[in-house]
């Protein structure tokens, strides 16, 4: 069923480490409506997880901390994708209880995913922070089992009493209805693209390879042989725990983990790339001006159109 795969597909993607291009894909091609991260809210809300904090606009900790890449002005922010989300759910389940069905995913602001918006600053170039490394490794904080999210996907889909029926029902009526009364997130998304483009482009600058290089050779040194810190996690790849989360890294990693961090400071890596992005991404908006202000009163009539519908439910 459609909904069952976009969640598997959103839950695997949840436990990647980095997402760059990678993240701002999840975001596109969504042609029923439904976003990744609302796709992966479907546990029934009495087992819904504790809410998670709200992520700040700019990231607070770390070598990323105070950096703000020009694209993300046309961008949703993670709390406003939330709102946007828990709008069109609210929609979609008065609209499946009409015709009969049961639908309660709980609310999207306790499913926000790792990062401050489609950008993800906060692990954009990598990891970033000391303090992370030392806990968690590569791994993403409150990172939740793969395995699990199917268990509880195929326990929904049971509570649910899920048929074809009410699968025909929620993409081919309720969605629909959530479409024109909160509208679609990024049907196109040129702020994402872009994104997307000046990571990539500034990767092979001149001052960007040095960095690189430069984090490689103190890798080197300590024993690590990588070319590129988006390498790094994949030697580390999530294992799977007894509960809702992944388990605890290993010595090997947290080892790994804190010297990447030590070398992207010693390299100045994220602090060069930023600077090259900044500088890129200048450029690109001066290019796309027109199509990246019309996402940007796109989103704002999304937000506006989420908060009515809440305001009206009652679920602000």
């Amino acid at each position: 069923m459609l909904a069952k795969s976009m969640r598997v597909a959103a839950a695997a993607a949840a436990c990647a480490t980095i997402a760059t291009a990678a993240y701002a894909a999840t975001h596109n091609g969504q042609g029923n409506g439904r976003t990744t991260a609302q796709s992966a809210a479907s546990r029934p809300r009495a087992e819904a997880a504790p809410r998670l904090a709200q992520p700040q606009r700019v990231p607070q900790h770390g070598l990323v901390k105070g950096m703000r890449l020009p694209v993300e002005d046309y961008m949703l922010s993670n709390a406003d994708t939330a709102q946007i989300e828990d709008a069109r759910a609210a929609v979609e389940s008065a609209c499946m209880q009409q015709h009969g069905f049961t639908f309660n995913p709980p609310s999207a602001r306790d499913t926000i995913p790792v990062g401050f918006d489609e950008a993800n600053m906060e692990r954009r170039y990598g990891l970033a922070d000391d303090a992370v490394a030392r806990t968690h490794g590569y791994q993403l904080p409150d990172a939740t089992d793969p395995s699990q999210e199917q268990a509880e996907s195929d326990a929904e889909e049971k509570a649910e009493n899920r048929t074809d029926a009410w699968d025909k029902t929620l993409d081919e009526v309720c969605i629909p209805e959530a479409n024109k009364k909160i509208g679609i997130i990024n049907p196109t998304d040129p702020a994402g693209e872009l994104s997307a483009q000046s990571f990539e482009a500034t990767k092979t600058q001149a001052p960007v390879t040095k960095a690189l290089a430069a984090w490689s050779s103190c890798m080197n040194r300590a024993g690590h042989s990588l070319r590129s810190p988006l390498d790094a996690p994949a030697a580390f790849p999530p294992a799977a725990a007894a509960g809702h989360t992944v388990s605890k890294p290993s010595q090997a990693e947290v080892q790994t983990a804190t010297v990447d961090v030590t070398c992207k400071k010693s390299s100045r890596l994220v602090a060069v790339w930023y600077k090259a992005e900044v500088a890129y991404q200048t450029k690109q908006i001066a290019a796309h001006k027109e199509q990246l202000q019309a996402q940007k009163a796109r989103n704002t009539k999304l937000v506006d159109n989420a908060r009515a519908v809440l305001a009206t439910s009652g679920n602000q």
